[in-house]
């Protein structure tokens, strides 16, 4: 979405601008796949990790791709149909955690355990919602640091580069500065106007 991907141009750049003995690090970026995307969503998250991948390798970044998708057990129609779940309403809102939260959560686990702990770099931003806002605000930013304590994953702290912008400084952002990785930020600009 627009929120990450103004996120990553901005590590992107930044990490791009290091010399190339500082950015050994990886840096693994996911995106997760329902599995009940529009084909028009589908295509995007393939065809942007797809660039991102290439274009990383191409340029000596220490970044690289990845889909996440969800469980057999936690994918919609096995549980809309085979457990007789109602549909996502925003009362019963089952489908967010089980199908893109948890998939993130278990690659990130599994990153944790192979290093230790992880950044998360978050898209977050205050101004998508008055409870986005208070989250971030009750959860604190370590002292002296830009980074705050995952709410539940105990190795992963959160940075969030982009919590002060607004809606219209994400789009800024995105149709003034061009993707790195050779997307085309309008593409996403369209596909949201679509949307809409």
């Amino acid at each position: 979405g627009k929120d990450s991907t103004a996120t990553l141009q901005l590590v992107w750049t930044a990490l791009s601008e290091l010399p190339e003995e500082k950015r050994q690090t990886p840096v693994y970026v996911i995106a997760s796949d329902t599995l009940v995307e529009t084909p028009v969503i589908v295509d995007h998250i393939t065809q942007s990790l797809r660039k991102i991948n290439e274009s990383a390798q191409a340029k000596g970044l220490p970044f690289t791709a990845h889909k996440v998708v969800p469980k057999t057990t936690d994918t919609f129609w096995v549980n809309l149909i085979g457990r007789g779940y109602p549909a996502p309403s925003q009362r019963f809102r089952w489908c967010t955690e089980r199908m893109k939260i948890r998939p993130a959560n278990q690659f990130i686990l599994e990153k944790a355990a192979e290093f230790g702990e992880v950044i998360m770099i978050l898209g977050a931003r205050k101004s998508e919602s008055a409870s986005r806002a208070q989250v971030m605000r009750n959860n604190k930013k370590d002292p002296g640091s830009l980074l705050r304590q995952h709410h539940s994953l105990a190795r992963a702290k959160v940075y969030t580069p982009i919590e002060d912008f607004t809606t219209d400084d994400v789009w800024t952002y995105l149709l003034q500065v061009e993707s790195p990785w050779g997307s085309n930020n309008r593409d996403l600009a369209a596909m949201y106007r679509t949307a809409q």
